[in-house]
């Protein structure tokens, strides 16, 4: 079977970049939070893991910050394509995107056809604006004026912090597994940006339908 390999721009360099310092800043940030909650080592390893905590933190927030002042256009579009719903994202949950039929069974069923996210990636993807948008807000909280705020107030923002960051790291490897398997997609996000025209025809028929074909036939219009 012929596959059509011309390459078709999906996370353009500002999306990689803001995508690398992310993720660069998640990982410790995960790990240094299941330290602290589960307290194994001692006082001083602690305080070091605290700081750690801290810094990767600090890294997320500025991360963030730039991206959405730099790039707003990108985010409003990417809350756009996220919580956007419709009956195939039903649909597409009640198979779970073919995956552990693909897995498990080994065997391939109908898949509704996705756009540039599909709805497990929109679901991610909302729960890491909602969720990383918790996490920095009571973050910074809890750090900067932990004793100035009411007691209940201190108690709740530790929880939205600790069920947000227990959320996102339960998401992290699922995500990190299903992008290795989609090594194009990988590619894309973590190198040159690009995904060959099969692989977004096969996985986002209508991203390439709507959009990508559009844009060919109207040099003057741009996908995002």
């Amino acid at each position: 079977m012929h596959h059509d390999t011309r390459p078709i721009q999906k996370h353009p360099l500002n999306v990689r970049i803001f995508h690398y310092i992310l993720l660069l800043s998640f990982l410790p940030l995960a790990a240094t939070g299941l330290i602290l909650f589960f307290k194994p080592l001692s006082q001083e390893a602690m305080q070091l893991t605290f700081d750690i905590h801290i810094i990767a933190g600090i890294v997320m927030a500025l991360d963030a910050v730039a991206f959405t002042l730099m790039a707003f256009d990108r985010v409003v579009l990417f809350i756009a394509r996220v919580f956007s719903f419709s009956i195939r994202d039903v649909k597409w949950f009640m198979v779970l995107g073919g995956y552990p039929q693909k897995f498990l069974l080994g065997k391939k069923v109908p898949v509704p056809p996705m756009n540039k996210y599909n709805s497990g990636q929109k679901l991610f993807g909302a729960c890491v604006l909602i969720g990383g948008t918790l996490l920095i807000i009571s973050g910074l909280a809890l750090w900067l004026v932990p004793h100035a705020m009411p007691r209940d107030l201190g108690y709740s923002l530790g929880m939205i912090h600790l069920v947000a960051g227990l959320i996102l790291t339960g998401f992290l490897p699922i995500h990190l597994f299903l992008a290795v398997y989609r090594f194009d997609d990988f590619k894309a996000m973590m190198i040159h940006g690009n995904v060959p025209y099969h692989d977004a025809a096969e996985y986002t028929p209508l991203w390439v339908e709507q959009e990508i074909v559009a844009v060919n036939a109207n040099p003057h219009r741009s996908s995002q």
